[in-house]
């Protein structure tokens, strides 16, 4: 078939009277997929961006048969295996997928990530790029039934849309939090009060990026009611991970109890836990049932365990094992039925052998590690976290308009180790939002100057790099005098005795100390449990540490 003019003209004012003709952007995009399935063989159009400085893919939109998606996602590429026609050309590109072929590994990263909506296969794929005042904003991807089934007339047909669709996306991204309201009740979901608080609360972010390993575990316990054990440093979300475990499990609409542990004073840690009678203690006015009483047939969580101490340890031993609380001041057993979901930012491994954790209980406890990686691990989520907590604080203060971090200020926080991670990251940008609210975020202002909160580049020692090297340095030193009652080379007078000539050196004292650490942990660097941990250094630090001693080939974490 060979279109005319005349049908150009036609097929383009139908497209836009489908995109102009309801109020409500997701089903008036729908009517246009319906309307475009009659002149492409296509199964999808996806709206997405390319993150140059981050090798990124940004999927925001996917509009399938009778569905609008708010994907919000962000999946890594390798930008090696990218078509940079794909990325960078002015115009057109007919590509086809065949995810066997390293060459389309973008398309193949791309169709996997979007798998939860469109069930994967190998397929075409026609891309476009989406300008406006000369700048790139996105790319419109129509997504083939089947591999090569566009030809050029497709193409041709494709380059009539992409003006009307950049329109659209600009107003998307303007809009994106309104779109997804509005896909919720266009969808047929629950009431946008619940899903409000879903998106505020419950969303995790980097789920296709930096947290995609955590989810796969973490979703391959849908259904299950087996006990779990988030772990992770400080400020990773643990309690966020914990919430998606309750979500989807069997359980999900009974109750659902959290208890910080570090928060309870120890002498009111029983109390709390297991309950009390009345008369049990002074104050004790009336019964009261504890958490496991309160979560009987649901979940508990029990965030910070590490904290409880051995005395309340033996007695939640007990409670896993039989099934039964017994109240403070009380000698009857009571019957619980509770799903018990931990979390903690200590190393159990390590506080068992320093005899603060009991052993029984880690095992009881340790039926499904989730572990949740530090936010240097997973650097591609941060412009979507810094988006996302920037337009929360936008809503909050009432400030108009999309919040904007120069390239400049996100490479410098690319650079940052987060020692307190998301929750850090999330107060900073208040910080910065509130202090110039409407200005673009300068958030690299507000980091620290000291070069050791950063990651450290391959040629020079951080400052906290330096200062271990000090410290193992002056250990040695105690070695030798303890041996010899002579110092090492931080004593230029020194003079070492014959019998320290076979000695190691400091590098292989230090290189020794690393591979043992990494071995103790099982090949593990930073978080609970890592090498970084084990040795007391910043992670940044130790990998630093590993470059300069030609441990790269060191096992992996």
């Amino acid at each position: 078939m060979v279109w005319t003019n005349s049908d150009d003209l036609a097929f383009l004012r139908k497209t836009m009277d489908c995109m102009a003709g309801s109020l409500n952007i997701p089903e008036a995009l729908v009517n246009t997929f319906g309307h475009l399935q009659k002149y492409f063989p296509i199964d999808a159009i996806s709206l997405h961006q390319y993150s140059v400085p981050l090798k990124s893919l940004k999927l925001f939109f996917l509009i399938t048969k009778g569905r609008f998606h708010f994907v919000e996602t962000t999946v890594p590429v390798d930008e090696a295996h990218i078509p940079i026609q794909i990325l960078h050309q002015r115009g057109l590109e007919l590509f086809k997928s065949i995810p066997v072929n390293r060459d389309n590994a973008v398309t193949y990263a791309h169709s996997k990530a979007l798998e939860s909506f469109l069930p994967y296969k190998d397929r075409a794929y026609l891309i476009a790029m989406m300008q406006s005042e000369g700048e790139v904003i996105g790319h419109l991807c129509l997504m083939g039934a089947h591999v090569g089934c566009f030809n050029e007339e497709h193409l041709k047909k494709l380059a009539l849309l992409v003006k009307p669709f950049t329109l659209v996306m600009s107003n998307l991204l303007k809009d994106k939090r309104s779109i997804y309201f509005q896909e919720k009740l266009y969808s047929g979901g629950d009431r946008p009060e619940s899903d409000a608080g879903c998106f505020r609360e419950k969303r995790i972010l980097g789920e296709q990026a930096g947290l995609k390993a955590t989810m796969d575990t973490v979703y391959q316990l849908r259904g299950s009611e087996i006990p779990a054990l988030i772990l992770g440093e400080t400020g990773t979300g643990k309690e966020l991970i914990a919430d998606v475990i309750q979500r989807i499990s069997p359980r999900k609409d009974k109750p659902f109890i959290k208890v910080n542990c570090g928060a309870i004073p120890d002498t009111l840690v029983d109390s709390e836990l297991f309950g009390y009678e009345k008369g049990a203690f002074t104050g004790a006015t009336a019964s009261r049932p504890g958490k496991f009483e309160q979560a009987h047939g649901g979940t508990l969580f029990l965030d910070e365990i590490g904290e409880l101490p051995m005395s309340v340890q033996v007695r939640l031993l007990r409670v896993l094992q039989d099934n039964v609380v017994v109240r403070l001041g009380s000698t009857r057993s009571i019957a619980v039925d509770v799903r018990i979901i931990a979390a903690t930012n200590r190393n159990l491994e390590q506080m068992m052998q320093e005899g603060t954790f009991r052993e029984d209980l880690y095992y009881r406890l340790y039926v499904y590690p989730v572990r949740v990686p530090p936010l240097r691990d997973r650097p591609h989520d941060l412009p979507e976290l810094i988006h996302f907590f920037a337009q929360r604080a936008y809503a909050k203060l009432g400030v108009k308009g999309y919040p904007v971090v120069p390239t400049q200020t996100l490479q410098r926080m690319l650079q940052y180790s987060w020692p307190g991670n998301v929750r850090e990251l999330e107060n900073l940008v208040k910080r910065g939002v509130t202090m110039n609210p409407g200005a673009p975020l300068l958030l690299d202002k507000l980091l620290p100057e000291d070069e050791g909160w950063y990651l450290s580049p391959e040629e020079e020692p951080s400052y906290f790099e330096k200062a271990i090297d000090a410290r193992v340095q002056a250990a040695l030193d105690r070695h030798l005098v303890s041996m010899h009652g002579v110092k090492g080379e931080t004593d230029p007078c020194a003079v070492a005795p014959a019998e320290t000539v076979g000695m190691r050196t400091l590098a292989e004292t230090v290189r020794e100390a690393i591979l043992a650490a990494l071995e103790r942990a099982g090949g593990k660097i930073s978080g609970p449990g890592g090498a970084a941990e084990l040795l007391d250094v910043n992670p940044s630090t130790l990998r630093s540490k590993m470059r300069r001693l030609g441990l790269l080939d060191a096992p992996p974490e």
